[in-house]
């Protein structure tokens, strides 16, 4: 699993840690995006691995609440344009009273980490600058600012314009006057840490870097700041930051050359799609699909093993669409296997990022929960008893929790994966078929008057129809698949559906006997 190869590498090169500091941050500027949890997720894999391998372990998240606000989000209302330029932390909540914008959604998405198991130690941004815990840092930066300014400015591919060198300040200010942010800085006295700036609202003021509240470092200084003031060991970051050249290239060396402080080891991860989601994710325009989206088609296991089974660098497409029912199968089918002992050892690994335990076995089948519900028009007492047939037991909350999520999924996403009857008779597809063909439908027939415990009773005598022609048994199996294309192609209109057992004791007995009796 990839998290272990990753955290043996991290004890390889840096072996005498007493404490692993593993980081991630997220900004909240608005809904947290399941692309975002990415950043999260890595390094909680590692931390885990990490722990897992006797390590003390800190994992901490860094809520990026002093950064400005830059666009409003299309979920947001407009005249939130009004507070662009100010930071998160400053702006009142468009959802909630008596708490701050950064507030809203920081609290929203911590409840979503929680709620897959994820509960990091957090690091608010703003609580930190204005407590003066970075001042020395920031002196630093102020003091070395043509250094940093260098640093920058080998990466980029233009020269730098007359007089920018000299103008160059690593800092961003937010006005006392409008609370924006300034990046204008009239004059700076090293000794005592004055600084004096001028704000595009026209507001000249004066704050010191030792008792202010309003001063932040530039994201390519603040990155390799924090490293330091965190002692970072492990970190990853997004392929936007990651490129040759990027930020992350740029901070590693401010870290080495300016605070003096060895970068943590890096792993970039890719961004992840959605199948059956609709465009692509985007903050900006508002269409995104949080953890709270996701929790309701998929529950936490399920999350953290797609998260799990893939490399950070590789892409991955989370379904929303009719894979949903192969998702859930497949890691319904691993889960079982895990519990009986006869799973390789890779997925071994995998599933034990996902706290899973042997309760799990206790769900119901997903599949015949999305199938069926629109099968019986959503009565959830015939589902009830449908799903008895197959050994489920509706009393329990794992029953409960799963029949939610399928109404969910199949209301939302699954209209295109519902199986519908055929209106008529399919006569042309009967009329193709040989008199014993036609003989295997009345026998069909004759065993829908009989009442079964459960729905494998029906399915062995569904496969006992063709039996009496005595063939060997791969002839037979062969046999067998063309009489159920035979009943699916009457019923449906199609060579396949859901398991035929519990397919006809779902289907009203009227029904099937309108499509069946030529």
């Amino acid at each position: 699993m990839w998290a272990n190869e990753i955290a043996e590498r991290i004890v390889r090169e840096r072996p005498n840690e007493k404490v692993y500091t593993i980081a991630s941050g997220v900004s909240p500027s608005g809904f947290v995006h399941i692309g975002n949890f990415r950043e999260i997720v890595t390094p909680f894999f590692v931390a885990k691995a990490l722990k897992n391998m006797g390590k003390n372990v800190r994992f901490i998240l860094s809520l990026d609440e002093f950064d400005r606000f830059r666009k409003v989000p299309g979920n947001i209302p407009s005249e939130y344009s009004k507070y662009i330029g100010m930071p998160y932390v400053d702006m009142p909540s468009p959802f909630s009273q008596n708490e701050s914008y950064a507030e809203y959604f920081e609290k929203r998405f911590l409840g979503e980490l929680k709620a897959v198991g994820i509960e990091p130690e957090c690091i608010y941004q703003a609580k930190e600058y204005r407590s003066g815990r970075y001042a020395e840092k920031i002196k630093l930066a102020m003091d070395k600012r043509f250094e940093i300014f260098d640093i920058i400015d080998s990466f980029r591919t233009q020269d730098a314009e007359e007089g920018e060198k000299e103008k160059y300040y690593p800092i961003s200010i937010y006005c006392d006057s409008c609370g924006k942010e300034t990046k204008e800085i009239v004059s700076y006295d090293s000794n005592s840490g004055e600084i004096e700036y001028k704000c595009a609202c026209g507001h000249i003021g004066k704050t010191n870097i030792f008792t202010a509240k309003n001063i932040k470092l530039q994201w390519k200084v603040d990155w390799p700041m924090r490293w330091q003031a965190e002692n970072v060991i492990f970190e990853s970051g997004g392929m936007d930051h990651s490129t040759t050249n990027g930020s992350h290239d740029v901070a590693e060396r401010i870290s080495k050359e300016i605070f003096g402080f060895i970068p943590p080891i890096y792993e970039p991860y890719n961004f992840i799609g959605i199948k059956g989601g609709g465009a692509k994710m985007s903050s900006s325009t508002g269409n995104v699909l949080t953890l709270t989206d996701l929790l309701k088609v998929y529950d936490k296991h399920q999350i953290l093993w797609f998260y799990a089974k893939y490399k950070p660098m590789q892409n991955f497409n989370l379904a929303l669409d009719n894979d949903v029912i192969r998702y859930y199968s497949e890691f319904d089918r691993f889960v079982k296997m895990l519990f009986e002992n006869r799973i390789d050892e890779g997925n071994k690994e995998i599933l034990s990022y996902t706290d899973v335990d042997e309760t799990y076995l206790n769900y119901p089948n997903f599949s015949y929960l999305a199938t069926f519900l629109p099968i019986v028009n959503f009565n959830l007492d015939f589902l009830a008893t449908l799903m008895k047939k197959e050994n489920a037991d509706p009393t329990s909350s794992y029953y409960k929790e799963r029949l939610t999520r399928a109404i969910y999924w199949v209301e939302n996403y699954g209209k295109e994966y519902q199986v519908n009857l055929l209106e008529n008779k399919n006569i042309e597809y009967f009329n193709s078929l040989t008199e014993e063909e036609k003989s295997w439908i009345n026998k069909t027939i004759e065993l829908l008057d009989k009442e079964y415990k459960t729905s494998d009773e029906l399915q062995t005598e569904l496969y006992a129809v063709i039996k009496y022609l005595n063939l060997d048994p791969q002839e037979l199996k062969k046999v067998q698949k063309h009489y159920f294309e035979i009943l699916y192609n009457l019923l449906l209109g199609k060579n396949q559906g859901p398991k035929l057992g519990i397919f006809l004791l779902a289907v009203p007995k009227e029904k099937l006997l309108n499509l069946l009796k030529f």
